[in-house]
């Protein structure tokens, strides 16, 4: 058995899996987004209890007992959103909240930091959030920095380490050469290490406070988005993962880079292939937003997924613009913020949901047709996260994408992804490409449908002309910057 830990914006996740990919457990743990006085923030103490939590539920779930899954457990590892930054004292302890890769208030930093690189460094990224702690009052008591996850193996027992999956990944994390000229060097930056390597194992006071084995292996894992590449089986040119969550990607894996800095290029966990990727940084993050202020109760049909079904397709006109936090590729537009266009009397709860969950394939359309615009096919795409589990919110990306859309049977992705890290460590399969396509399987299938991508297509053009004229109304920064 293997156990996939992943950190997102609001939940913790854990997945049990066997050496098949067959779930044996699952657990999930709410966490805090918090609104500090640097942007977004979260508790990464309060990682550690929902990491209990989430363990625990998922070790009953097996209906193994504590003993059983103790018996059968053969390693760990642990994805996480990023980029997200935990600043450590000489105790091991947070320094202050972490902050998430939300958080694009750094801008000052980031500036001077891609004056000192020679290229852009973008206000969410590592180095500049560093640079804003070790200039603060908290910075003489910083002795380490982490990214989420790696945070969370080190406190697990790991020793300190940054997962790089490729040498290219060195400009979007630590920039080292860049950072020990703005004085962050030595020991303060974690060394570098591949994916699906042994770097430690439970401690003692890690299993008392968590529950998992003492002793287990600790595998070093991915960043979340490369941990969903592998979990759902896009490991193959041609086939995107689909990352819902708090927020949403299109993450396609190809032969080779994007043409510009419009869509994301990154290698990806599988090696001579590229991840490109774009699409939404505040998706499930506006549909729990309208549900706060919609005031749903999520409990039987009163929520927002339910009205958005029950209303009809097009939501009677009404565009949402799901912009809450600003946008990264392929907008790039830090400034942009939500709208609802074309509200009026006749409109209602339910038509505002369904603009609201029809504003997230729309967002993925648009990253869609910048990829297909630079020469790439996008033939298949697999669905991750809880919008998975959504039946229509599928069948809308569809019918909006044009394109078939897979469910896997796990679609928590990201915890595959690091079970599947498990197995290549522990020399179960040779490598992240072979563990994918063996132990990822396909649950559900949605074809698009004629008509309605007709409809979506006259849709669609609305709401790029609605988000044309948004953007207009804010200063347009530079593509990446």
């Amino acid at each position: 058995m293997y156990c996939g830990i992943d950190i997102g914006t609001s939940y913790i996740k854990c997945l049990l899996v066997d050496e098949q990919g067959v779930r044996l457990g699952l657990g999930r743990a709410p966490v805090a987004l918090l609104q500090g006085e640097r942007g977004y923030e979260a508790d990464p103490v309060e990682w550690l209890k929902a990491t209990a939590c989430a363990y625990a539920e998922a070790s009953a779930a097996t209906g193994l007992g504590s003993g059983g899954v103790r018996a059968r457990l053969r390693a760990v590892a642990v994805s996480g959103n990023g980029p997200t930054l935990v600043a450590v004292g000489k105790d091991g302890l947070p320094v202050g909240q972490a902050s998430l890769w939300m958080d694009r208030s750094a801008i000052d930093e980031a500036g001077r930091a891609s004056v000192a690189a020679g290229r852009t460094i973008d206000p969410s990224f590592y180095l500049p959030k560093a640079m804003r702690v070790i200039e603060s009052a908290e910075g003489p008591a910083v002795a380490r920095f982490f990214s989420g996850p790696e945070y969370l193996a080190f406190t697990l027992g790991a020793r300190p380490v940054t997962y790089l999956p490729d040498p290219y990944y060195d400009s979007f994390i630590w920039n080292r050469e860049i950072a020990a000229r703005l004085g962050l060097g030595g020991e303060m930056l974690p060394p570098y290490v591949e994916p699906a390597l042994k770097i430690g194992s439970v401690s003692v006071n890690a299993s008392e406070a968590i529950g998992l084995p003492a002793g287990l292996p600790i595998v070093s894992g991915f960043p979340d988005f490369l941990a969903a590449l592998v979990g759902s089986g896009a490991v193959m040119p041609g086939v995107a993962c689909d990352r819902s969550g708090s927020s949403e990607a299109l993450n396609l894996c190809a032969r080779s880079p994007f043409p510009d800095e419009s869509i994301f290029s990154l290698p990806h966990a599988v090696k001579g292939l590229w991840n490109l990727s774009g699409g939404l940084s505040t998706s499930g993050k506006a549909l729990e937003w309208f549900s706060g202020i919609a005031g749903y109760s999520g409990l039987g049909t009163d929520s927002v997924y339910q009205d958005a079904e029950s209303a009809a397709a097009g939501a009677d006109g009404l565009i949402f613009l799901p912009y809450l936090a600003g946008e990264r590729a392929s907008l790039w537009n830090p400034r942009l913020r939500a709208a609802f266009v074309g509200l009026s009397l006749s409109h209602g709860r339910k038509e505002m949901a369904r603009a609201v969950v029809e504003s997230i394939a729309y967002g993925l359309r648009l990253a869609a047709e910048r990829i297909r615009d630079g020469g790439f096919s996008i033939d298949l795409v697999r669905c991750s996260g809880g919008a998975a589990r959504d039946d229509a919110l599928c069948a809308i990306k569809a019918d909006v994408i044009g394109v078939s859309m897979e469910v896997p049977q796990n679609p928590e992705c990201e915890a595959m992804g690091d079970a599947c890290a498990c197995a290549v460590a522990l020399g179960d399969y040779g490598d992240l490409a072979e563990a994918s396509s063996s132990m990822v399987r396909v649950a559900s299938r949605f074809e698009p449908d004629t008509r309605s991508s007709r409809f979506y297509d006259e849709r669609f053009s609305a709401w790029k002309a609605a988000l044309s004229a948004a953007a207009s109304l804010v200063e347009q920064p530079s593509a990446g910057s």
